[in-house]
């Protein structure tokens, strides 16, 4: 058992658990933060010992990019550019002058979190 390098939000201890039991590391997240919280963090503190004891799976066994994320990743950093320009230009302002790149940034970036954990 390791801990995964591909599919990890903090340490990769569920993504790793999750693949060696056969089981979706979501439902594992979910499971630990409402045990953890019901444990008064007991179970907090077993994942933080996993975290520590497991070895972390090597990258080379990672799932490798297709040209696909890298087109994703070309297109994402052309959005951030599109933000910055957009911020100086006066495009992401409010009507009362106010800046939005700080909200149109958070918004970006949930969304790649949650494409990443479709695994687009």
């Amino acid at each position: 058992m390791v801990r995964s390098f591909s599919d990890r939000v903090l340490g990769g201890v569920c993504g790793g658990v999750g693949a060696w039991l056969h089981l979706n590391p979501w439902i594992l997240r979910l499971l630990l933060a409402v045990l953890a919280v019901l444990s008064g963090g007991l179970l907090a503190a077993l994942y933080l010992a996993l975290w520590w004891a497991l070895p972390l799976q090597p990258p080379s066994q990672a799932v490798r990019g297709t040209p696909l994320r890298l087109l994703y990743a070309v297109a994402l950093i052309a959005l951030f550019a599109a933000f910055w320009l957009g911020r100086d230009q006066g495009w992401l302002a409010a009507p009362s002058g106010e800046s939005l790149l700080l909200p149109a940034v958070i918004l970006a970036l949930s969304i790649v979190f949650v494409l990443r954990q479709l695994r687009v």
